[in-house]
């Protein structure tokens, strides 16, 4: 296996937290495809789903992603599904991120094609968002997943939220999926010393870009920005961890990252009384960014005048992030560079 063939990553979130043998089953699916790596899988019982994170090129990324699909839509029943993070299908959002030396144009032009290719296989509807999405309003997975899974069979009827392919005949055991190009995105939780749900969403509202939305008096709506740009938030309490967190995704770490977020949070927890108690990264993270938020801590020790290699920072941040608070933190496991690499090797062996 050429690294240099790995171009285009993919993070499918599926809805599937408990059953083993289905997770096995996707995780089989994916890895066995030829030319692609699996590279990481993220499962959380209490919101009943897992991520999977795996590169490949243009052609086998598209073929290791169907081979989920179609495993997902015999094994997963929307109709037995309960769990705590928003979702509309058996796959959710399946993300396509253009890697160096992907043409992005390419890869736009083959989730089109892919999105009708699960139409007419599989039976199963869906929507394009992000560079892919054929307005505005469908652009925002937020706007597409709005009203879950148990709304989608009436928010279908509406004329303004016809499926960009594929019918209806599958959305009562599948629902309906979203597939699109996208940037980077980093999904970050910070924990806080509360298990109230509210104390979390009120956080989430203050920190977020679109910050608070509001009914005023006159029945119209209004929104209070947030903190901080590129960034979405949502609170919740996690039975698993007996805590509530703050659940972010990072649309652009270059503008607002690790530490901004953390941060920020362990600001706003002051107003609660409250506290951050670590924090829990979903998927894998650019090595940039682990270095960066070391040397941003590092900076802030005037002690700590380095320079120092990327171990030292990357260890920094864990602790200073409390990343190990809930599960170890494996570098080699969470840092995408490393896992393509370690995958490299072993296929060399």
């Amino acid at each position: 296996m050429n690294t240099n063939d790995h171009t285009v990553e993919c993070v499918p979130n599926i809805s599937e937290g408990v059953n083993l043998s289905t997770l096995n089953a996707i995780a089989e699916g994916i890895a066995s495809t030829p030319g692609v790596s699996l590279l990481h899988r993220d499962t959380s019982s209490a919101a009943n789903r897992t991520v999977f994170t795996f590169t490949g090129d243009l052609n086998n990324i598209f073929e290791a992603a169907f081979a989920m699909y179609a495993i997902a839509a015999d094994c997963i029943d929307m109709q037995q599904h309960k769990g705590t993070h928003p979702r509309i299908g058996a796959v959710d959002v399946c993300p396509f991120i253009a890697m160096e030396g992907c043409d992005e144009a390419a890869l736009i032009e083959g989730v089109e094609k892919f999105g009708q290719r699960l139409a007419n296989e599989l039976g199963i509807c869906g929507f394009y968002y992000e560079k892919n999405a054929r307005n505005n309003q469908r652009a925002n997975l937020a706007n597409v997943r709005r009203g879950e899974y148990e709304g989608l069979e009436n928010k279908l009827k509406s004329i303004a939220w016809k499926p960009d392919f594929g019918g209806t005949e599958k959305i009562k055991t599948f629902g309906a999926t979203v597939v699109g190009v996208r940037d980077f995105l980093v999904a970050f939780n910070v924990n806080l010393n509360t298990k109230d749900r509210k104390i979390a969403q009120e956080i989430a509202e203050m920190i977020r870009e679109l910050g608070k939305i509001m009914t005023l008096p006159d029945g119209s709506i209004s929104r209070l920005p947030g903190l901080l740009r590129s960034v979405k938030g949502i609170g919740w309490y996690v039975d698993e961890y007996d805590l509530a967190q703050v659940s972010y995704n990072l649309t652009n770490i270059d503008r607002n990252g690790l530490f901004e977020v953390f941060e920020s949070t362990k600001a706003a927890c002051v107003r609660f009384n409250t506290e951050t108690a670590g924090s829990e990264l979903i998927g894998l993270i650019p090595l940039r960014e682990m270095v960066r938020t070391g040397k941003h801590y590092a900076k802030r020790n005037y002690r700590d005048i380095g320079p120092h290699n990327d171990d030292y920072y990357i260890d920094l941040a864990i602790r200073k992030l409390g990343l190990d608070k809930l599960r170890p933190f494996d570098p080699q496991e969470r840092i995408l560079e490393y896992c393509i690499a370690n995958k490299h090797l072993k296929s060399e062996v």
